[in-house]
């Protein structure tokens, strides 16, 4: 053997190489469409708990003589009456009355009454479901929280 053969690489070996590389870059292009909709998924879902969040704040924060929230406008009921507002929100979090082009959230409030007596807890169901323009059977994701609340 001369001295030059042991200083490089032979043509099997580089196309052997080349071969490894390439199946090892297929497999990882393969997975990136999976990892960006995961991605895509987590996002989504931690929008959405902020909002449902943002939410039981606002309705925390409300004053018990108030008869709708200060942030989100939604409106409270008596405590013994049921009712239910929907609103629609942008990527922002910013709410609208009806849908647009710019709504991707839809937060869905139910006020359940509570017949316990005049000192009894508001009840209140949050719901934020996306896209905002499917219901929540075809939602692609959702996010929930009860509340109960001392309006009294």
């Amino acid at each position: 053997m001369t001295a030059r053969s042991r200083l490089g690489f032979s043509l099997v070996e580089v196309t052997l190489a080349l071969g490894v590389a390439a199946f090892c870059l297929l497999a990882v292009f393969g997975l990136l469409p999976i990892g960006l909709k995961t991605q895509q998924t987590a996002i989504e879902q931690t929008a959405a708990t902020r909002i449902v969040s943002a939410a039981a704040s606002d309705l925390r924060n409300t004053a018990r003589t108030a008869t709708a929230s200060s942030l989100f406008a939604i409106d409270i009921p008596a405590n013994t009456s049921s009712s239910t507002s929907t609103l629609f929100l942008d990527t922002e979090g910013r709410s609208s009355p009806g849908i647009n082009a710019n709504s991707r959230y839809r937060l869905t409030v139910t006020f359940s009454p509570n017949n316990t007596g005049g000192r009894g807890a508001t009840f209140v169901h949050l719901l934020v479901s996306w896209p905002a323009a499917a219901t929540t059977g075809n939602a692609a994701g959702i996010a929930e929280t009860f509340l109960a609340l001392d309006r009294n």
